[in-house]
C-alpha cells in the first residue's frame, strides 16, 4: 500500500512539473481588442501588418526567435452563424461547422486533426496544403466571429517547410487552448 501511495505521489509530482513547465513556456500575451492568447516568452510579436481586408482583419504575426515557426492571426465575420453558439450547441451543430470549414478550405486538402477547447469555446485544428506547402489552421468561432490562426514551419530562406511534426502540432494546439475572448 505504501508503495502504491509513493508511486501515485511521485506520478502526481511529475505531472504537475510537466504542466508547470508547459505553462511557464506560455508567458507572453498576444493581445487585441478582441482576444488574448499566450505564446512562448521568447517569441516576437509583429502587428505592423495589421489591416482590415474588407471583412477580414489581419491582426499580425507571432514568430519564434529563430524564425522557424510563424503564427498569423486573422479574424472574420460569418453572418450566417450569427445566431449560433457552438459551445452550447449539439454535436450535430459542431459537425455542420466542421463541414463549413472543410468546404471553405476544400482547395487546400484540409484534414481535421483535432477538436480542442479554449476554456468553454470549442475550436478546430486543421492541416492543409496550399501552393506554398503544408500549414496548420486553428479556428475558434464565437457568435459569428471567427478567430483564425495559421501556423507555418519555415526554412532558413523563409519558404514553408511542410515537414510538420507532432511536436509542432502539439505546440500550436497548446497555444490555441490559451485563447480568451476580450469580453468573457
Amino acid at each position: 500500500m505504501k508503495r502504491a501511495f509513493l508511486f501515485f505521489t511521485v506520478l502526481t509530482l511529475c505531472l504537475s512539473c510537466a504542466v508547470s513547465t508547459n505553462a511557464a513556456r506560455m508567458v507572453q500575451t498576444f493581445s487585441t481588442e478582441y482576444y488574448q492568447i499566450f505564446i512562448p516568452g521568447d517569441w516576437v510579436i509583429d502587428t505592423s501588418s495589421r489591416k482590415d481586408l474588407y471583412g477580414s482583419l489581419d491582426l499580425g504575426f507571432m514568430y519564434s526567435p529563430d524564425k522557424t515557426k510563424l503564427i498569423e492571426a486573422k479574424m472574420n465575420f460569418y453572418g450566417e452563424w450569427a445566431q449560433v453558439s457552438l459551445w452550447s450547441g449539439s454535436e450535430t451543430l459542431w459537425q455542420e461547422y466542421v463541414a463549413f470549414l472543410m468546404n471553405d478550405l476544400k482547395d487546400e486538402e484540409p484534414k481535421l486533426l483535432a477538436k480542442f477547447s479554449a476554456g468553454q469555446y470549442p475550436g478546430a485544428l486543421i492541416k492543409g496544403t496550399n501552393s506554398h506547402g503544408s500549414y496548420l489552421y486553428g479556428e475558434i468561432m464565437i457568435n459569428a466571429y471567427s478567430y483564425g490562426f495559421y501556423f507555418y514551419l519555415l526554412n532558413e530562406d523563409d519558404t514553408v517547410n511542410s515537414n510538420l511534426t507532432q511536436e509542432e502540432i502539439e505546440l500550436f494546439q497548446s497555444i490555441l487552448e490559451t485563447f480568451t475572448p476580450a469580453h468573457s
